[in-house]
């Protein structure tokens, strides 16, 4: 039989206070950045415009976020994605947070690598307790983000320092559909993380707890049809891709209710 890869059961790791949920992510976290070799940060695609246009769930919550010129953007759980470099290349002043101290080393290295070390700024610490003051911010971008974070304590605190018609934009797993949860848990595939620690794949209901604390929120699931163009190694661009694209918009604009059967949530909120 396959063994799952997660250290604790989703009930489990919800049960967990703060302090322990960080420092397991952390841990699994640096773990990670620290077996990828720097060359291979370099091969990161550093346009935004490029970088967004790369897949619909992106096209979709940079449309929302819209143009980083001149924004003063907080990137929450940022891990080794490297996208405070990306948007600080894009022209904005970028405040960075994880909670793994030797990846957020690794995102200072690529920013001065790049050049735009002085627009990147670095804190070790949860997305629930930020050193930020009040409205601090233009936008705020979550990627893989919100299904490892205490909801009811960082909605507030988000909310707190987003600015007053500010935006922030998430991307995040969806956990609503039995089949995909099985293969991320205990079916083995190409780039798979070895560990799970924190990570607990959101609900409709967690995503609208969450918007709850926001003036306004919206959310859009991401690749259900779509799914099958990973299992088939499709190229990002190739026609049967882009027609599974389709089908999922077709799809969820005529049942909507399906969307919680998707991969992806992308969730928008404004204050």
């Amino acid at each position: 039989m396959f063994k799952s890869n997660r250290i604790g059961t989703k009930s489990e790791i919800e049960k967990l206070d703060l302090h322990t949920r960080v420092n397991m992510e952390a841990q699994i976290t640096d773990a990670r950045s620290e077996v990828v070799d720097f060359e291979q940060f370099k091969q990161i695609e550093t346009d935004l415009i490029r970088y967004a246009a790369s897949c619909p769930w992106r096209q979709y919550l940079f449309g929302f976020l819209g143009p980083m010129q001149g924004k003063v953007v907080l990137d929450i759980a940022c891990g080794y994605s490297m996208t405070p470099v990306i948007f600080a290349l894009a022209g904005a002043t970028v405040y960075a947070v994880d909670v793994a101290p030797k990846t957020i080393a690794t995102v200072q290295r690529f920013a001065e690598h790049k050049g735009v070390g002085d627009q990147v700024h670095l804190h070790v610490g949860p997305a629930e307790d930020l050193p930020f003051e009040n409205e601090k911010f233009d936008l705020i971008f979550g990627g893989a983000a919100l299904h490892h974070l205490q909801l009811d304590r960082a909605g507030p605190e988000l909310f707190r320092v987003l600015k007053l018609g500010g935006r922030g934009a998430f991307q995040d797993p969806l956990g609503h559909n039995p089949l995909l949860e099985l293969a991320r848990d205990y079916i083995p595939y190409k780039n798979k993380h070895p560990i799970k620690g924190t990570d607990r794949p959101m609900h409709v209901e967690d995503v609208v707890r969450f918007g709850q604390y926001f003036t306004t929120f919206t959310y859009r699931g991401f690749d259900f049809v779509t799914m099958l163009a990973k299992i088939m190694h499709l190229k990002p661009n190739s026609s049967l891709r882009k027609l599974f694209y389709a089908a999922d918009n077709s799809l969820f604009d005529r049942v909507s209710y399906l969307q919680r059967y998707a991969r992806f949530i992308v969730t928008c909120v404004t204050r």
